[in-house]
């Protein structure tokens, strides 16, 4: 058996110092505390009420006493067999760093589930898995076995906190009722590197944990899903993502659903508790590519809802409600590996013309299939084959919102085929589907500027740093004033107006955040102030 006097009386009374795990656990703690296995008591540091320590070493209660607050009280005894211990007087039990420590864990919670007051909140923070290894261990523990064992006896909640990938910490309040309100569902392959981070950015919002890992992949994502995944799938890939989606979701209780890759993050999610009370089939989310493109989708909906189309697959909701605050962000490069992202392009490059291409045959008025395979061949350079299906799109849709964004991007197709009559067309045909928005006047101050008509592209380019008053749920462009102002000052330039451009590319680089480029246009700044004072000489 492992020494802990020994142990302790060897350690420093600093050596489990974590500032940010104590202090997130003190957030969490109210009324009178109980610190089962305290050690040498440091959240009693942390969280100024009531505390009572508890451990069966000796050496560490001594050293506690000597350096922790005076008010603070401790308790000698055998913390492995809870049994006669009384809990009622406690508001919070702390067990932190403890459970991993013993095989059978039956006599240190069952009492405190049999004894404890309704309301207790017990928290429990532990190694996530293997992450944590010590000779002192017995065993491994998850957030699904964690779940599984104290979801009976209240309310589960568990938290993303930055050490979240090394140590679980988990809440239950004790008699409350578990809501199942959301259900986290996942596909994945390859996703090794992106799985935990799609997981923990919603751990503190779903009920449940369903990931279904392909049969085909190479890396550690199926080790990876077991650490999280209440309900465990594998599948064989049916070229069919409508079927994979269904397939994981087959079986889920909860009253939503949140899906997200394994190369996604949800990066702002408010009003949760309002968002879930909507009478809306599927709740939208802005989900933003790496590109900066952002774009609108139902991430959550009702449990019954099922997806459509074997590739850009839909979710068949009957109405839908768009959430501002619920937004998601796309990061394919930076949580996926090269082999994954090379994986994805080449079966994109497989399914989207030929799917899409099946689907068109089976109904030419498929609005769908035209809107992503006009993207799919304008992200290829294929212009001409890209309006043609934006062209079959606008004859059909209706949707204003998804109508101007594809007359914004065949106004981007005309213009690489020096077709600026035509691109300056579609942009004004999509500011009267959608009036008041800046990226139109860029887009028109674009076409004028590479028309060598820099006088008109000013006047866009000024109108475009304006904000939109309009719902936006499809943004194809960053906000990059800076760049818009470096336009500006590249016009005034070609018109010989010095004393401008030295106004805009000041501007430029008073908003530009990138050293480089900053000391660039600050540069071209001093280089048209220069020309500019040589020129009234």
């Amino acid at each position: 058996m492992f020494d802990y006097d020994k142990f302790y009386k060897e350690t420093t009374v600093d050596c489990n110092s974590d500032p940010t795990r104590f202090a997130r656990i003190a957030s969490l703690c109210k009324g009178h505390v109980l610190d089962i296995g305290c050690c040498f008591a440091l959240l009693s540091d942390y969280y100024s009420g009531d505390y009572t320590g508890v451990d069966f070493s000796e050496e560490a209660l001594k050293k506690a006493r000597e350096v922790r607050r005076s008010n603070a009280n401790f308790m000698l005894r055998d913390c492995s067999d809870l049994s006669d211990f009384v809990f009622n007087k406690f508001d919070t039990i702390v067990i932190t760093e403890f459970l991993e420590h013993f095989e059978n864990d039956d006599k240190i919670l069952n009492p405190i589930f049999q004894n404890a007051k309704p309301g207790t909140r017990i928290i429990v923070t532990c190694p996530n898995g293997p992450r944590v290894p010590d000779p002192s261990h017995l065993r491994e523990l998850t957030i699904p076995a964690l779940r599984k064992r104290f979801s009976p006896y209240g309310k589960v909640k568990f938290y993303n906190w930055p050490g979240a990938n090394r140590q679980i910490m988990m809440t239950c309040d004790i008699g409350e009722k578990n809501e199942n309100l959301l259900s986290l569902v996942m596909i994945v392959k390859d996703e090794e590197k992106g799985i935990e981070s799609a997981v923990l950015s919603c751990i503190d919002y779903v009920d449940n944990i369903v990931i279904a890992v392909d049969k085909s992949s190479t890396d550690k994502t199926l080790e990876l899903a077991k650490l999280y995944a209440d309900t465990l799938k594998t599948f064989d890939w049916q070229d069919d993502f409508s079927w994979a989606r269904n397939f994981a979701h087959e079986g889920v209780e909860t009253k939503w659903i949140l899906f997200l890759d394994g190369h996604e993050y949800i990066s702002e999610f408010k009003e949760f508790d309002k968002l879930l009370n909507s009478k809306a089939e599927g709740l939208m989310a802005s989900v933003e590519l790496e590109n900066g493109f952002v774009f609108p989708n139902p991430r959550i909906y009702r449990n019954g809802v099922q997806f459509e189309g074997k590739i850009h697959e839909k979710q068949m909701c009957k109405n839908v409600e768009f959430c501002p605050a619920f937004r998601i962000k796309h990061n394919r490069v930076g949580t996926q590996s090269s082999a994954a992202i090379d994986f994805r392009r080449k079966q994109n490059d497989d399914m989207v013309p030929r799917l899409l291409g099946e689907e068109l045959k089976k109904n030419k008025k498929n609005v769908r299939a035209l809107f992503h395979l006009g993207l799919y061949w304008e992200a290829r350079e294929q212009y001409k084959k890209a309006l043609s299906f934006y062209r079959r799109y606008l004859k059909l849709a209706d949707n204003n919102q998804e109508r101007w964004f594809v007359l914004f991007h065949c106004a981007l197709c005309a213009i690489p085929l020096n077709r600026n009559f035509l691109a300056f067309s579609y942009a004004c045909s999509a500011e009267l589907e959608m009036p008041n928005r800046w990226e139109i006047q860029k887009l028109k101050g674009m076409i004028f500027y590479s028309n060598k008509k820099y006088e008109k592209a000013i006047v866009y380019f000024v109108d475009s740093l304006s904000n939109n008053t309009v719902a936006n749920l499809y943004r194809p462009w960053i906000r990059k004033d800076s760049e818009t102002w470096n336009f500006i000052g590249e016009a005034f330039c070609y018109i010989k107006n010095y004393e401008k451009a030295n106004i805009a590319f000041d501007r430029a680089a008073s908003l530009c955040n990138e050293k480089e480029k900053k000391d660039f246009l600050e540069k071209r700044a001093k280089l048209m102030k220069d020309i500019f004072i040589q020129s009234v000489k």
